[in-house]
């Protein structure tokens, strides 16, 4: 009934009720008022803030994980001046645990014997001992066609020691790249063969850059645990998990091109080697920040983040603190906590 009435009000010509032309000025001008601070809050809203704060949060995240998944030290190196980051880590290549003959590896790397016997006393079961071995005994393993066996980057080498009171000898040699030795002194020592240019930017062959613990690092006749690492930022030496020496450097490792021996010298090494494991210096793709963004003045060039994904106490004793700073000076912080975290 009702629109029924409504109808025949519009037959007789009685308007329908509608806007004013003044209701309509104000609806007009209240949308222009909302569409005007919108677009200006999306113009201050820049997309590219969150996708640079993803880039370097999950650079930091990627290193941390690396850490706690492999249960080796990873690291974030940071290139304020070219606005670049990227995520490095450790990652195992070789392992060896001399419980049989012929020497067996993992990934097929297995060892051709020529002098070297299997002891019982090892430091993880069985051990590959030297002692009393005729001159130029050694074990020798083809690892040079592996592409992994990449040490340009840094390396890191971890065996098993237990040398013979007052004598000393050669203990492993990866290619002519890495080198480590002991001495009557008891001292373990360490090098690495460096990448060089020559005039014409050519790339060869460098000099052995060497490092050397303190006397009587090793105890006689007993067991203790010896890492040989490099990051390309530093060289060290460490005894049963202490740090006793230590060599700053940043050169390339020439590449590999010949077999890993062990008892490389011409007198048989006067002592045992057990549990021997090659990590490699591996990351991933460098990543470059967008062009309206910048680490702000102050930002690290490394966070170091320990096996397990701890921060490196040694580098870091306090949270690290970083900033991305854009072209209108606004500043984005990020904190990496003492637990490896990111804030």
């Amino acid at each position: 009934m009702h629109a029924y009435t409504e109808l025949r009000e519009l037959r007789r010509g009685k308007p329908a009720r509608g806007f004013t032309l003044l209701e309509l000025l104000i609806v007009l001008t209240i949308m222009a008022i909302l569409l005007g601070i919108g677009l200006g809050v999306f113009a201050r809203l820049d997309f590219g803030d969150r996708a640079a704060s993803s880039l370097v949060e999950s650079t930091i995240r990627s290193a941390h994980n690396w850490a706690v998944a492999r249960q080796a030290p990873a690291r974030v190196t940071i290139d304020a001046a070219n606005g670049t980051i990227r995520a490095e880590g450790q990652h195992l290549i070789g392992t060896w645990h001399f419980e049989s003959m012929p020497i067996q590896g993992a990934f097929g790397l297995d060892g051709l014997s020529s002098g070297g016997q299997l002891v019982d006393d090892g430091f993880q079961g069985k051990a590959l001992s030297f002692v009393g071995e005729p001159a130029h005994s050694r074990v020798e393993i083809p690892l040079q066609h592996d592409p992994s066996y990449d040490l340009r980057a840094g390396f890191a080498v971890r065996c098993a020691l237990r040398v013979e009171a007052g004598q000393g000898g050669a203990v492993l040699k990866i290619g002519d790249s890495v080198g480590l030795e002991t001495n009557e002194e008891a001292a373990v020592k360490g090098w690495i063969l460096a990448e060089g240019v020559d005039d014409q930017g050519n790339v060869q062959k460098g000099g052995k850059i060497p490092i050397e613990t303190p006397p009587l690092a090793l105890p006689p006749a007993r067991w203790a645990q010896v890492e040989f690492r490099y990051d390309r930022r530093r060289m060290q030496l460490l005894v049963n998990s202490t740090v006793l020496a230590e060599v700053r450097e940043t050169a390339p490792v020439w590449k590999i091109e010949s077999p890993l021996v062990i008892s490389p010298g011409n007198a048989a090494f006067p002592g045992a080697i057990d549990s021997l494991v090659i990590s490699a210096v591996g990351g991933e793709e460098e990543h470059r920040l967008p062009r309206n963004v910048a680490f702000a003045k102050g930002a690290p060039r490394e966070i170091l983040f320990a096996p397990g994904g701890e921060l490196d106490r040694f580098a870091h004793r306090e949270p690290v603190h970083l900033a991305l700073e854009f072209d209108d000076g606004r500043q984005v912080a990020m904190q990496v906590n003492l637990y490896g975290t990111v804030e």
